[in-house]
């Protein structure tokens, strides 16, 4: 008999193998003191199950400090790219990020080339590719809410 090796998991799979898993990072107040030009103090990622596949939904909400309104919610939507990486495209055309598998469940969140744009009732924010403090975020394993 010829050994047949077990089928790679996508990136998706991995990092939403039932579409229960969410993720979360709230930053310290000695973090951000640390950082004074990030402008992120909290980001959620749930996928949004009444959304049919192909495509994984996400949806984010975002807290920002220095923003009015400071509060943000917004959609991605996701496909597998390469072995280990989603990009996800936001809604809207505006702008994009990619997710890696980290240590201990996690992931990164990277912002793409075309930044990620945010719009509420104050007012219309971005976060940019190659400046700033706003560029990559730990995320880590947390309950859906």
């Amino acid at each position: 008999m010829i050994a047949v090796p077990a089928l790679a998991q996508s990136p998706q799979d991995r990092m939403f193998p039932d579409q229960a898993n969410c993720y979360a990072r709230i930053y310290a107040p000695e973090h951000l003191a640390a950082h004074p030009k990030q402008r992120v103090t909290e980001m959620r990622l749930s996928p949004d199950v009444q959304i049919a596949a192909p495509l994984l939904a996400l949806h984010i909400e975002v807290t920002l400090r220095g923003t009015p309104g400071g509060a943000f919610e917004f959609y991605g939507y996701c496909e597998n790219e390469g072995e280990a990486t989603l990009y996800c495209a936001m809604e809207g055309d505006a702008g994009g990020f990619t997710l890696t598998p980290a240590r201990s469940g996690a992931v990164l969140l990277t912002v793409s080339s075309l930044g990620m744009s945010f719009e509420n009732d104050a007012g219309f924010v971005t976060l940019e590719h190659k400046k700033g403090d706003d560029r990559t975020f730990l995320l880590q394993p947390s309950p859906c809410q």
